[in-house]
């Protein structure tokens, strides 16, 4: 009888464990092809964002089917994603060629920045006469910084167009003094929100592109008034000119703002010594009108110390960098983590960086999102430096939590090892991430695992909808279901 009663309970077991994994099965794929369908709100662009982050060469079919998609963001993602999937991180040239023209802007401006283009991929695209004039100035400009290719004819022919959004940078980038003189000619005649949206284009193009013949025409701008400038406009020139050409920058920095600034200036122009590499000088302060225990600006002043030389920054002045990120103001925060990943040394950017991971027990949301910023970067520099302050993090903490949601978005096996070593006991918020995390890896899951695994897909671990769809592919991958997860995009 007791034999009997075993079986009974058994198989009434195993039958609700089947009914309930067809029940995630199901939420599943209504996950993945909720997370496809265009939404208002760009939920539908996180969770492709998300998909992207795992690096799985699995999700290839279904990029494939994105690429084709109607929404030209969609089709952004798409492409991307298969061009960080491929072997040699590349985008195919073919695939940029077939989708809308905002998406094949939006891919070519991202994966420059991304490293994702080689040089047979630029002149491949630059080959093709159906271009848009935008993507192509692009290519143009990478082509010279990769080493100093100036496809002049290409250039003159842009700088020609109607399009003063690419045909100011153009003709800066050229060289060409008679062409640089008649676009700023057209500048000048254009509509104010004509000539404002390509001044800060080609402001933005000259810095990232670090175009450094273009300083006489800045100087032209705020000195000769060759184009009337709003205030605004007169703020980005010099900070382009600072970037380009610091010294003359300088100078005009000086007399750029009125003799007794109100706060808003002080912060503003300080900003820009900040940004473009200068340590503020006493005389800079005393311009300024700066008191060096104001919370703010003293903080940046004593901050501004790490853009000295690298031999003479010392652990105070990290300090200082720090000290100005927990301060919270949000454009200073931006230029510390800037300075932190392009100037400091190692061993000063992983100071900066174990610092800012580690939160108060009273935390913004804003420090919260330095925390996980820093995290990642942390990873990325060193580590085995990170897991050690993941190691001692207390279970199931809200510093735990956010250490795992910034390996969440790091594509790596040793996060998946160091996942695995975490003491698991339910479903909480920590516990949901760390089985995502084993979830990205080969080792088979433990059956109870798995059956937390479709909880979560099926929207039981009250995680975003970005992660949740992460789940639902990773139970449905782990099932042998993926060709069911391309049918469900598919259907859309």
């Amino acid at each position: 009888m007791r034999v009997l009663v075993a079986i009974l309970v058994y198989a009434i077991s195993v039958g609700a464990l089947g009914t309930y994994g067809s029940d995630h099965i199901e939420a599943a794929l209504r996950q993945l092809n909720r997370a496809t369908k265009v939404h208002r709100n760009g939920e539908h662009l996180l969770s492709l964002s998300s998909l992207r982050t795992l690096k799985d060469p699995d999700l290839r079919p279904i990029f494939n089917q994105f690429s084709q998609h109607q929404e030209w963001t969609v089709q952004a993602h798409a492409v991307l994603g298969l061009a960080e999937l491929s072997e040699e991180q590349t985008v195919d040239p073919w695939l940029i060629q077939q989708i809308a023209p905002e998406a094949r802007e939006h891919v070519i401006a991202q994966a420059l920045d991304d490293g994702l283009f080689q040089r047979e991929q630029i002149e491949s695209l630059l080959d093709w006469p159906l271009l848009e004039t935008s993507p192509r100035l692009l290519l143009l400009a990478d082509l010279w910084l990769i080493d100093g290719t100036l496809k002049k004819k290409m250039l003159e022919d842009l700088a020609n167009n109607t399009n003063l959004n690419v045909a100011m940078f153009a003709a800066l980038l050229s060289d060409h003094a008679k062409s640089i003189e008649l676009t700023t000619q057209a500048l000048r005649r254009a509509t104010s929100s004509n000539r404002d949206i390509a001044l800060l284009r080609t402001f933005q193009l000259i810095r990232q592109y670090g175009v450094e013949s273009a300083s006489d025409w800045l100087l032209s701008l705020l000195e000769q008034n060759a184009v009337v400038l709003t205030d605004q406009q007169r703020y980005w020139s010099l900070y382009t000119l600072l970037t380009v050409d610091v010294e003359r920058g300088l100078v005009v920095w000086d007399r750029a703002f009125p003799t007794e600034p109100e706060r808003r200036t002080q912060v503003e122009y300080l900003l820009l010594l900040l940004e473009s590499g200068v340590v503020p000088s006493s005389a800079h302060i005393e311009r300024l009108q700066i008191e060096i225990e104001d919370p703010l600006l003293g903080l940046m002043v004593r901050a501004g110390q790490v853009n000295g030389n690298e031999t003479d920054i010392s652990r105070r002045d990290v300090q200082a960098l720090v000290d100005l990120v927990e301060r919270g103001h949000r454009k200073s925060t931006e230029w510390a983590f800037r300075v932190a990943e392009n100037s400091l040394t190692e061993e000063h950017a992983e100071l900066f960086y174990t610092k800012l991971a580690t939160i108060p027990e009273e935390s913004s949301p804003r420090r919260n999102a330095a925390a996980v910023q820093a995290f990642v970067s942390l990873i990325q520099l060193n580590s085995e430096g990170a897991w050690v302050l993941l190691r001692n993090t207390k279970d199931d903490s809200d510093q735990q939590q956010l250490l795992l949601l910034a390996m969440l978005q790091v594509a790596d096996d040793e996060i998946v090892v160091e996942a695995s070593h975490l003491r698991r006991i339910g479903l909480n918020k920590a516990d949901v991430m760390a089985l995502l995390l084993m979830a990205r890896g080969t080792a088979p899951l433990q059956e109870n695992d798995q059956e937390y695994l479709g909880i979560v897909a099926a929207g039981g671990g009250h995680l975003s909808p970005a992660l949740e769809t992460q789940a639902a592919w990773l139970y449905l991958k782990r099932l042998g279901l993926a060709d069911k997860a391309l049918a469900a995009v598919q259907s859309q």
